[in-house]
């Protein structure tokens, strides 16, 4: 039998609810006008609802000779299943309510290793000490174009922002640029004329929305080439800790790199930007995490971040398009 089969024949095996509350407070205080006041309303309601019950179960379930009354050998059965029956159903409500106060209390987040390590974490502790009762959960993908982590509340996505798996909220327009540390750009001045001979670090992402050093090359109409010197990674943190090091060139996107440009710890080569207008940084929510007051309070935190960053940036940094809706109830 299918669950809706099952559903439909418990539907017809049980009385209507009301007339089982109606029993459990006859059977718990064995007077008809008691039993009422318990629950507001008038005796002859009472009486009523009782007589329905035992029509529909067609036995008598109380003794009315006795007083206080009594219930019969049917009744006492169905005492029984219904003080356990109820009990469960408020054991459930109860587990219920804690499951939802935990979901209000916790934050999972996917999103990209380099996002998170080089644009997140460098934010979040405003977030935390502002809500310190949210624990925060991060749960990182390879690269930005990975499926995003299960069971995830909120996730940052590059890309087209034509998602239709819950709230899709703009963030920022990227812009990426050549960096290198600042040692390497002192001892290797670059010009589009010398790339043949410096080292480039490569992010290798089977993705045509990731740019890379040859769809690069080939927008600024630049020469295509590769030396025995370039590095290849698969993820965008191996990159940037190598380019830290001082070990090549390598494409900046400005989320991740962006920090590291204003602190001096990389510096642009000299060599132009460019802005993938196609692609962008959003934050979408899927509909089952979109009422929970953790998930509100961390994208209204996002977006008053990035207004504050457009607002005190120079005109290079991230120009977030404006953006003042929320999520949808």
């Amino acid at each position: 039998m299918t669950t809706k089969g099952r559903a439909v024949k418990l539907h017809r095996q049980l009385p209507p609810l009301r007339l089982i509350i109606v029993f459990q407070a006859i059977a718990q205080y064995r007077n008809l006008s008691t039993a009422a006041r318990a629950l507001n309303v008038s005796q002859p309601a009472i009486s009523k609802s009782l007589r329905e019950l035992e029509n529909w179960i067609g036995t008598p379930l109380v003794d009315r000779t006795r007083r206080p009354l009594g219930l019969t050998t049917c009744g006492d059965v169905l005492l029984a299943a219904t003080e356990s029956g109820l009990k469960l159903i408020a054991d459930a409500i109860e587990e219920i309510t804690r499951l939802h106060d935990e979901q209000d209390k916790t934050l999972k987040i996917s999103c990209s290793m380099g996002f998170a390590t080089y644009w997140l974490m460098k934010r979040l502790p405003t977030f935390t000490t502002c809500w310190p009762s949210i624990a925060v959960n991060i749960l990182t993908t390879p690269h930005d174009m990975a499926p995003d982590a299960p069971h995830a509340d909120v996730m940052f996505r590059y890309g087209h922002g034509n998602w239709t798996d819950g709230e899709v909220i703009f963030l920022f327009h990227e812009r990426i640029e050549p960096v290198a540390s600042p040692e390497f750009v002192e001892n290797a001045p670059l010009s589009p004329g010398s790339l043949a001979n410096i080292p480039l670090i490569h992010v290798d992402v089977d993705d045509a929305s990731w740019r890379s050093w040859n769809g690069y090359l080939t927008h600024m109409g630049f020469p295509l080439h590769a030396t025995e010197k370039d590095m290849r990674f698969n993820n965008y943190v191996q990159a940037t800790q190598a380019t830290l090091h001082g070990l090549g060139v390598m494409l900046g996107w400005r989320s991740i790199t962006g920090d590291l440009v204003s602190e001096g710890r990389l510096r642009p080569v000299g060599l132009p930007s460019m802005v993938p207008e196609e692609h962008a940084y959003y934050i979408v929510v899927p509909k089952w995490s979109r009422t929970s007051p953790s998930v509100q309070r961390f994208v209204k935190w996002v977006l008053q971040v990035i207004e504050e960053e457009r607002t005190n940036a120079p005109p290079t940094a991230l120009s977030p398009e404006p953006q003042d809706r929320i999520l949808e109830p």
